[in-house]
């Protein structure tokens, strides 16, 4: 049953990832994290305000400030330029948090 569930959770979290321009996200193959090229959200305006962000831990920064969405940064793990979500928390928590991260991201300026 778990792993049915954290299965669901992977799907739920990864499309919903590749589902925000910018963000790519391969299907992992263990654990309870997707790892997300975030690439293509640096070094241009993102978000409500509009900021620009060089690093991966500037735009985890950002995103848990301003929309409430914690991910861990890839330079952590030596990988600049990507996130980490944990999808070891309830299927509408992902959710949630991936439709405020989207809404975030790819927020409309006036």
């Amino acid at each position: 049953q778990m792993r049915a569930a954290f299965d669901k959770r992977r799907g739920i979290i990864v499309s919903a990832l590749n589902d925000i321009e910018g963000v790519y996200c391969p299907t992992p193959k263990g654990a309870f994290y997707a790892f997300a090229d975030v690439r293509g959200l640096l070094n241009r305006p993102v978000g409500p305000n509009g900021l620009e962000f060089e690093t991966s831990s500037d735009l985890a920064a950002a995103l848990l400030d301003e929309a409430h969405v914690a991910a861990v940064p890839g330079e952590a793990f030596g990988a600049p330029g990507y996130m980490r979500f944990s999808y070891a928390v309830a299927d509408d928590q992902i959710v949630e948090g991936m439709r405020r991260f989207k809404e975030w991201a790819e927020a409309k300026r006036a």
